[in-house]
């Protein structure tokens, strides 16, 4: 539907336009010519099964303009229910190893690195801190300096979890049987 009305527009801007240029353009086999709006007034040279035709799209455009805004009317409030939301975020206690985004716990040996400083050339690349718990990765949130104190370690953390990041408010090292 919406391509029908693309292309009538598109056909009265060429009628208009292939129309309008009529006997008011010089050629330049007539360097003296002036043009016709100057000196007579300009008669209509628009046929009249053009302006049928015109008269008729102009009002197939209007209905079609008022059924488009009336489906805009009926699809919005619809689509402001489709949003998905985000889970409230919850406090939670979390015991873990911290690590790079890059390891995520499994700290392979790098040539001219140990694990922790391989760890914290990840993370002052770019990489997240995380804290893998039992088979879960969680983005660690917070002061850094804080966290990277904990890097390789198993700790336990305390804060507020939305999805998988958590907003560290505690840390610290876990006890032996955690």
């Amino acid at each position: 539907m919406l391509w029908r009305t693309a292309a009538a527009f598109l056909l009265m801007l060429g009628v208009i336009s292939a129309l309008g240029s009529r006997g008011y353009a010089q050629s330049q086999n007539q360097p003296n010519a002036q043009t016709t709006s100057a000196q007579e007034p300009a008669t209509s040279e628009v046929p009249a099964a053009v302006a049928k035709e015109l008269h008729a799209m102009n009002a197939h455009i209007g209905q079609l303009e008022s059924r488009l805004n009336d489906l805009a009317a009926s699809v919005a409030p619809t689509t402001a229910v489709m949003r998905p939301s985000l889970p409230a975020p919850t406090e939670a206690t979390l015991t873990g190893k911290v690590s790079c985004g890059h390891c995520e716990g499994v700290q392979p040996t790098h040539k001219g690195y140990t694990p922790f400083s391989w760890a914290l050339y990840s993370v002052s690349q770019g990489d997240d801190i995380v804290l893998v718990a039992r088979d879960k990765t969680y983005k660690l949130q917070g002061d850094k300096d804080r966290l990277l104190k904990f890097m390789g370690d198993n700790t336990r953390v305390t804060g507020r979890l939305q999805g998988t990041t958590l907003e560290v408010q505690t840390i610290g090292r876990a006890s032996k049987n955690e």
